[in-house]
Parts: C-alpha cells; structure tokens; sequence
C-alpha cells in the first residue's frame, strides 16, 4: 500500500487568475492523501473517500493544482457533491 500527501491548492494569481474565491479561502487550499493498493487507487481529503482510475492517481500526484480542466478541480468537485450528499442524507464516498 503506496500513501502520498496532496497539497491542493489554487494556481498563484500571477500566473493565472483566481478561478474561484480568494487564495486564502481554506475551500480550495487543503491536503488530501493519494492511495495505491494493490492495483486499485483512492483519494481521500476532506473526510471523503473516493475510487479514481490510476491516470487519476498519477495526476493528482504529479499536479495538485486547482484550474480549468485540472485533474484536482475535477476531483475536487466530486468530493463536494459526495459532502453536499452526505449532509442531505447520502453516503461519504466508499
């Protein structure tokens, strides 16, 4: 079983727009875990769990960067919809 910390956070404004809220909004600046086990691949932040292919996995970790089209933005978005579930009487995740 293979764990990586992920620091997710937004592109720095200078480079790039803030796509979202500001910089130091804690919404788009945390750290999730990317987990390898025996072939499968998870991703954790927030207090959720999610099943992602291994291209995923291999994103995430190589570009933890939150922007149009990013791996991180998409990941993020499903974890927010799996809280927004949770809080409406759905599941966490796995």
């Amino acid at each position: 079983m293979n764990f990586q910390l992920i620091h997710i956070e937004q592109l720095e404004p200078q480079h790039y727009p803030a796509i979202f809220k500001s910089q130091k909004s804690p919404e788009y600046k945390y750290i999730g875990i990317a987990i390898e086990d025996d072939g499968s691949h998870y991703y954790w932040a927030k207090g959720v769990g999610l099943k992602i292919t291994k291209w995923e996995y291999q994103l995430i970790k190589a570009n933890p960067k939150l922007y149009y089209f990013s791996t991180a933005l998409k990941l993020h978005f499903r974890i927010k919809a799996q809280l927004k579930a949770g809080r409406e009487g759905g599941n966490y995740g796995l």
